[in-house]
């Protein structure tokens, strides 16, 4: 499950940074269409990606036995610090979508579909939390954000009204004791 988190610790120790939140998402096309299947995961600085190399033809060779089943194909393709990203989240016809561009290339976005049949609607909801947490604690990563570009059924973390509601304080039982017996 944790698969950019084996990574990192099996072969990037000098990179090495812990993963808040990662899961399986498809690259897709603006209109929908599938592009490549990738892993990502969230650290509290980058976005990094990660995808299997099937390539691999004699694993025999290259120690992979001795290694995690899960990480012996897996490979990272990149890593992208968040001060450089613009992090939008969006649902579009039945599908939760990831929407990331590079700030000053704003005309390129790349689309990610969240991927898990079952938990998508779920882990959609984790990654808006985890980055309006990111977004919150570091103020120098004010560019990312939780907010719709294209749905305005969407709650917005940002956007969501919280109202207290204040209690008087509990009377302990002895002062209520005292006033029976005062009656």
């Amino acid at each position: 499950m944790f698969r950019i988190q084996k990574l990192l610790l099996e072969e990037f120790r000098e990179i090495y940074e812990p993963v808040i939140v990662e899961n399986p998402f498809t690259q897709v096309t603006e209109d929908g269409h599938g592009i490549r299947q990738y892993h990502i995961g969230l650290t509290p600085s980058k976005i990094i990606f990660g995808c299997d190399d099937f390539d691999l033809t004699d694993m025999d060779n290259y120690g992979y036995h001795s290694m995690d089943p899960e990480i012996e194909t897996f490979q990272l393709v990149s890593l992208l610090p968040l001060q450089f990203l613009l992090v939008k989240f969006f649902r579009k016809q039945g599908r939760c979508i990831m929407r990331l561009c590079i700030v000053g290339d704003e005309d390129k976005p790349m689309f990610f579909e969240f991927g898990g049949h079952l938990y998508k609607n779920l882990l959609w909801n984790t990654w808006r939390e985890r980055i309006a947490t990111i977004r919150l604690s570091q103020p120098m990563f004010f560019n990312i954000s939780g907010c719709s570009p294209f749905s305005s059924t969407d709650v917005l973390v940002e956007d969501e009204e919280v109202e207290a509601l204040v209690h008087s304080a509990p009377h302990s039982v002895a002062s209520y004791c005292m006033s029976l017996g005062r009656q």
